[in-house]
C-alpha cells in the first residue's frame, strides 16, 4: 500500500477518515471566512497526534498542486459613502511651515516614511487622502465616480478639457457613463471612454492598469497602448512591464468589501495586511517570506486573517502596540 494512503498506526478506514478531515480544514481555512474560534479548533485537530499533522501537510500539498482559489466565496460588502474633504488653507500653510523646520533627517523620514506608518510629503499635499482601511466613493460629475481604495491620495486637477484626477499613491477606480475621464500617474496618462477602469501603484513604481469595460488609452512617452475591456497592462517609468491581456475576473475584490489572498507568499501578504489593517504586521524572519498563503476575509477581520497565517504555518505572533511581528 502507498504511504499516501495510511498514516503509521492507522487502518485504511481510519486513514482515509483522517484525510477527508485533513481536506475539509483546507478548503474551511483557505477559502471560507474563519473565524479565531476556527483557528482554535484546527490547532487542537492537527495538534491531537503526529498523524493529524502528516495529515494536514498533505492536504496542503494537495491543494497547492490543485491551484485552489478563494474566488468562489467572494462576500458582498455595501460601500460606505462619506463625503470628500478638501485641505483646509491653514492645514497647507501649516505643513509649509512644518518643512521649513525640519532638519535633513526630518525630511528624509517625511518623504520616505519609515514602514510606511506616516504619509509621505506628496500624500500630504493631495486634495483627497484615505486612511488605512478606509475607502471613499465621489463623483467628478454626474456621469463619472471615482471610487478611491485605502491608502490612496488624488489630487483633482483643474481647468481640464475632460474630468481629471492624479493619483499620487494607493488604488483607485474610475466609472464613466458616456463619457471620457483623465487618470495622471507621474508622466503617464491614462483615458477612459465610457467604461470602468481601476488603477494601483504597485512597489518599484510600477502601474498596474485595469480596464473592465470601455476603452482605456495609456500614454507616456515612448509608449502608446489601447486597452479594451476587460483587459490590464502593468508598466513603469521605462515603458510596459507586463504586456497588455484578458482579465480574467470582473471588478477586484476590494469593492466588495474583501481581501483575498489567492497563494500569495507570505511577504506580499503581510503587504497587502498592511494596506487595510491599522497598525503594522512586520515579517521578522526573511526565511518565511516564500511561503504561500491562501484565504478570503473581510476587511474588518483581518486579525483573524494574522492568526490564521500563524496556524498554518507555526508561526510565532507576536504583538507589542500596534505592532504585530511574526518570526
Amino acid at each position: 500500500m502507498k504511504p499516501l494512503d495510511t498514516f503509521p498506526g492507522l487502518n485504511d478506514t481510519a486513514s482515509a477518515v483522517l484525510r477527508k478531515e485533513a481536506r475539509d480544514w483546507a478548503v474551511k481555512l483557505k477559502t471560507g471566512q474563519p473565524t479565531q474560534r476556527d483557528v482554535d479548533a484546527f490547532k487542537q485537530w492537527r495538534a491531537q497526534s503526529h498523524a493529524h499533522g502528516q495529515a494536514w501537510r498533505l492536504a496542503s500539498e494537495e491543494w497547492r498542486a490543485l491551484g485552489g482559489s478563494a474566488q468562489g466565496y467572494l462576500a458582498t460588502h455595501p460601500e460606505r459613502v462619506p463625503k470628500p474633504t478638501r485641505p483646509s488653507v491653514s492645514r497647507r500653510l501649516f505643513l509649509g511651515a512644518a518643512a521649513g523646520a525640519l532638519g535633513s533627517a526630518a525630511v528624509a523620514g517625511v518623504l520616505h516614511p519609515p514602514l510606511g506608518l506616516w504619509p509621505s510629503w506628496q500624500e500630504m499635499g493631495a486634495d483627497l487622502r484615505t486612511a488605512t482601511g478606509e475607502q471613499r466613493e465621489l463623483r467628478l460629475n454626474s456621469q463619472v465616480q471615482v471610487a478611491l481604495n485605502t491608502q490612496t491620495s488624488v489630487s483633482l486637477p483643474r481647468e481640464r478639457a475632460m474630468p481629471s484626477i492624479a493619483l499620487i499613491s494607493g488604488e483607485a477606480a474610475v466609472s464613466a457613463w458616456q463619457a471620457s475621464c483623465e487618470v495622471r500617474v507621474d508622466d503617464s496618462r491614462i483615458v477612459l471612454t465610457d467604461g470602468d477602469l481601476e488603477v494601483r501603484r504597485l512597489s518599484g513604481g510600477r502601474v498596474r492598469v485595469r480596464c473592465q469595460s470601455g476603452e482605456a488609452r495609456v500614454q507616456q512617452a515612448g509608449m502608446d497602448v489601447v486597452l479594451a475591456g476587460p483587459q490590464q497592462l502593468t508598466y513603469d517609468a521605462s515603458g510596459v512591464v507586463e504586456a497588455a491581456r484578458p482579465l480574467v475576473s470582473s471588478a477586484s475584490d476590494w469593492r466588495r468589501g474583501v481581501v483575498v489572498f489567492d497563494n500569495l507568499p507570505l511577504a506580499e501578504a503581510v503587504e497587502e495586511i498592511n494596506r487595510y489593517r491599522r497598525g503594522r504586521v512586520v515579517l521578522v524572519n526573511a526565511a518565511l517570506a516564500d511561503r504561500r498563503f491562501s484565504a478570503a476575509f473581510e476587511i474588518a477581520a483581518l486579525d483573524d486573517a494574522i492568526a490564521l497565517l500563524g496556524a498554518m504555518h507555526k508561526i510565532n505572533v507576536r504583538q507589542v502596540g500596534d505592532f504585530v511581528f511574526l518570526s
